[in-house]
């Protein structure tokens, strides 16, 4: 009798399991660059995903790029990722690159997203320019020219750096063009405190 109320239980987490592998699937799509970062005139960013690092649920895209900041975003099956932002801005109009450096990073798994200013970690959906997961080395992220990822010049973008998977931490380094500079960190409270701040402008 026992082993028959059991059942219905272990068919429903089979069927679950089934559906969370194909999720996984759809997110990550074959590798197909392995873009090496070059270094630039610009200094790079680098910093460290800690156990103290912000966290939020990660979403992925289907590789759209929206300058107005309305890429289509899904939600991913990873929740709690770590996460750093940037506040970055380009000086002319030609597209960006955007490239983790394999010799100063040792994150197993990472990705980028640039979103337009705010970046609202608990709507991660919203104002997303570009995304990529694993265009660098390995299972690095890198966003590259061959993207096409061209900016506006001025306005503010936030770029977000997060492992792919739970428990994930380490240092980066991200190698960027020579048109892309830094406005400043952003801290997790900044990122938050900015969402709210852009629901009354």
């Amino acid at each position: 009798m026992r082993s028959k109320t059991l059942m219905p239980y272990l068919v429903l987490c089979m069927a679950l399991t089934l559906v969370a592998g194909v999720a996984q699937a759809v997110e990550k799509q074959p590798d197909l660059m392995n873009a090496a970062a070059k270094a630039t005139l610009n200094p790079p960013t680098s910093g460290s995903l800690t156990l103290a690092s912000g966290t939020y649920d990660r979403i992925y895209t289907s590789g759209t790029v929206d300058a107005q900041c309305g890429a289509e975003a899904f939600d991913s099956a990873n929740d709690g990722m770590y996460y750093d932002v940037y506040c970055l801005q380009v000086d002319d109009t030609n597209p960006i690159e955007l490239i983790l450096d394999a010799n100063g990073t040792n994150i197993i798994d990472t990705v980028l997203t640039i979103y337009c200013s705010p970046f609202d970690p608990m709507h991660p959906e919203l104002n997303v320019v570009a995304f990529d997961d694993d265009s660098g080395e390995s299972t690095l992220s890198a966003i590259t020219a061959a993207q096409n990822v061209a900016l506006i010049e001025g306005q503010e973008y936030w770029l977000v750096i997060s492992s792919y998977g739970a428990n994930m931490t380490g240092d980066y380094v991200i190698q960027k063009s020579g048109n892309v500079y830094d406005c400043g960190v952003v801290t997790n409270e900044l990122a938050t405190w900015g969402a709210i701040k852009g629901m009354y402008r």
